[in-house]
């Protein structure tokens, strides 16, 4: 069974990083199917072989690479993990890139581009060999938190109504519309559209059934309701469970008992740890 481990960053690091965390595949080839959750990720694999996605049959990835970048993704995805892999992530938030790598976050949508595509820095080319030279992960967390505090350190392009809208997004567990969101801010529809795109790559809409979705995958698992899949769809707003099933199936690319059957062997305390990884407060 693959294992879970997840690090905090730096507190100086907690507006642009929401967690760093590592995945230990077992002495079998297994597969690591995630929801998308909202938040893109910097990726290294540490050893053997973990292959990258492919995200809507594009090929904008590439099984060579060990250090890259996942964007905001639209659908589930699955890492193919070796035996005995490492995969070690870095979680951002989700304006996060923008700011960090200077490009429109668009450009990542839906893709595993290695490092050096991503940003030409010498910084970020020597990275990977930094981590990796590491003997021990929480040695890479301050060696990351180190590096990234530098990179943070005079930063620039801040946008603090992105991070207003994509916080009240999380607050409201994505059951919010743009009609909402543009009256909250009091400004255009138009605006925010122009904004998130450049600063989180999907438009708020999308973004918003994204969160939404995720958050049902997690209530479907949450033994408090007991795979009632009724009860989940009521809890986040679907008073018309056809909408629900799309949004759904759009997301997670199955129907939530197709979801629950796949998450049946899992135990109690591996939901629960499942759970834990995710934070819309």
């Amino acid at each position: 069974m693959l294992q879970f481990e997840p690090y905090m960053p730096h507190p100086a690091l907690r507006q642009y990083i929401r967690s760093y965390w590592l995945i230990c595949g077992s002495n079998t080839k297994e597969s690591l199917e995630l929801v998308p959750d909202g938040y893109p990720e910097m990726f290294f694999v540490l050893a053997n072989a973990v292959h990258m996605p492919q995200f809507n049959g594009s090929s904008r990835w590439s099984a060579a690479s060990d250090t890259g970048v996942i964007g905001q993704v639209s659908g589930r995805f699955t890492f193919e993990m070796e035996a005995g892999s490492m995969l070690f992530c870095v979680k951002f938030y989700p304006w996060t890139p923008h700011l960090l790598f200077k490009l429109p976050a668009w450009q990542l949508n839906d893709a595993a581009l290695d490092m050096g595509s991503v940003s030409a820095r010498p910084a970020f080319r020597e990275l990977r060999e930094r981590v990796a030279g590491c003997r021990e992960i929480p040695q890479a967390v301050t060696l990351l938190n180190d590096f990234f505090l530098e990179q943070f350190k005079d930063l620039s392009g801040e946008n603090p109504f992105v991070m207003h809208v994509v916080q009240q997004i999380f607050r409201q567990n994505g059951v919010v519309s743009m009609d909402q969101l543009s009256g909250s801010f009091r400004t255009s529809r138009r605006y925010i559209e122009l904004l998130f795109r450049q600063h989180i790559g999907f438009s708020p809409k999308q973004y918003a059934r994204i969160i939404r979705v995720k958050k049902a995958s997690m209530y479907l698992l949450d033994p408090r309701f007991k795979g009632q899949i009724r009860e989940v769809a009521g809890q986040l707003d679907y008073y018309d469970q056809s909408h629900f099933l799309k949004d759904f199936k759009a997301v997670v690319r199955q129907s939530p008992s197709a979801f629950l059957q796949d998450h049946l062997n899992l135990s109690e305390t591996s939901v629960l740890r499942y759970l834990d990884q995710w934070d819309y407060s």
